[in-house]
């Protein structure tokens, strides 16, 4: 018998503790408006996750971050179709094209990321069927994912998603170097994720576009833009519509004038803060 319900009453937390505890094997489908999720367990082991929403398929994700070519994917689809009876990623290793540790690093990532978006969800109708399993072929994770990891960062992430989304409303929202960056920006130390993000800052790209070019999830670019915009190095603004046109300062309408050529504006913002 399905065990059904709504996140409202029982959060996902919740249901995803239980079924960690009590090692079950099933699959949970979700339900909110137009969006629709389902997750395959096994022993309380998470297998399988995926979003309505966003059904970014696995070779779509690894020719995205570069870990492998549109032409490596495009013939394991097509090894895949010729009843090969495997499973798109135990093909791509069985090519050479990249290895086990890796592909399992990239499929974990995909699920946890849709895990951790269903969290932010505050109802939802949910049906969990006991005993349900998947097909072999259609599992993701070559290894079985544990759950309770899965339900501390989600909780975390719903609580920062609260302070993140104050101040970026949506992915759409075009991130930009402030003229005249706070004094506490000097002591920024940069990891190797934030100088990617920040490399990508030029005021034309939106979010989601600095999401897409980076390879990052949009929870790790959208907090390390907040932390821009904490540290006073960053801002925010809508999407100008498509036929306005862009802003120019004085300054920089004389040098075009001039012909003169502009510094990156990523250089000015590291020298200013060096000269801090």
């Amino acid at each position: 018998m399905a065990l059904v319900g709504n996140l409202r009453d029982f959060a996902l937390a919740d249901f995803l503790y239980l079924i960690d505890r009590g090692y079950k094997t099933g699959s949970l489908q979700l339900n909110r408006q137009s969006d629709e999720a389902m997750l395959y367990f096994d022993k309380g082991k998470l297998l399988y996750a995926a979003r309505s929403q966003r059904s970014e398929r696995l070779g779509e994700m690894l020719v995205r971050t570069g870990k492998v070519t549109p032409q490596q994917v495009a013939h394991a689809v097509q090894l895949q179709e010729n009843d090969s009876g495997h499973a798109l990623g135990v093909l791509l290793i069985e090519q050479g094209y990249i290895a086990r540790d890796e592909l399992q690093r990239h499929i974990q990532m995909q699920i946890e990321e849709t895990v951790y978006g269903l969290f932010g969800w505050p109802d939802g109708e949910f049906c969990f069927n006991a005993g349900t399993k998947l097909d072999k072929d259609d599992v993701q994770s070559l290894v079985p994912l544990g759950v309770e990891n899965l339900i501390m960062e989600g909780v975390r992430r719903v609580d920062e998603w609260g302070r993140i989304k104050d101040h970026i409303a949506n992915t759409d929202m075009l991130p930009r170097f402030v003229d005249q960056p706070h004094e506490k920006a000097k002591s920024i130390n940069l990891t190797p994720d934030e100088w990617r993000v920040f490399a990508r800052i030029n005021g034309k790209d939106s979010i989601k576009e600095i999401i897409s070019r980076t390879g990052l999830s949009e929870f790790d670019v959208s907090r390390i833009i907040y932390g821009f915009i904490a540290a006073g190095l960053v801002e925010v603004t809508r999407p100008r519509p498509a036929n306005a046109p862009a802003p120019t300062t004085r300054a920089g309408a004389a040098a075009v004038a001039a012909g003169i050529p502009k510094r990156s504006l990523v250089s000015r913002i590291i020298n200013r803060i060096r000269g801090m």
